[in-house]
């Protein structure tokens, strides 16, 4: 694949080796990348920058993955982030489960680990679709 270039992603997960390893590969996919500790950050990170892609790790503590994206869709009116697709990074693997990540605002869902190749595969099918 080719990199994709000037994509700009959020990253928030509260597990630091988590958060590194996806920014890691994110960036060497050709992303500019953000970092935020947990739920708290990732709003107020999204409150002050637009992006492309918000990638959200389900259970950090504060707010979860999906309560940030229920935020971003409910909270925001017309923000600058509001329909910036949400990506849950998660274990949870149950239909159910994933289900409510979807109704809360999750637009996709990857299941962890995350690996290049996953995100290759992603990033690829979301670019094609953005056409980018």
């Amino acid at each position: 694949m080719q990199k994709v270039n000037k994509v700009r992603v959020l990253v928030a997960d509260d597990s630091k080796p988590s958060k590194m390893l996806t920014i890691i590969l994110l960036q060497s996919l050709g992303c500019e990348v953000t970092g935020a500790d947990d739920g708290l950050e990732a709003l107020e990170v999204t409150s002050q920058q637009p992006f492309d892609l918000i990638f959200l790790d389900e259970n950090m503590p504060g707010l979860q993955g999906s309560e940030v994206a229920e935020q971003l869709c409910i909270l925001e009116g017309d923000g600058i982030n509001k329909s910036t697709p949400k990506i849950s990074l998660t274990g949870l693997a149950t239909e159910e489960a994933i289900n409510n990540l979807y109704k809360k605002g999750i637009t996709h869902h990857i299941e962890k680990p995350v690996t290049k190749a996953i995100l290759e595969i992603f990033l690829k099918s979301w670019c094609e679709g953005s056409k980018i």
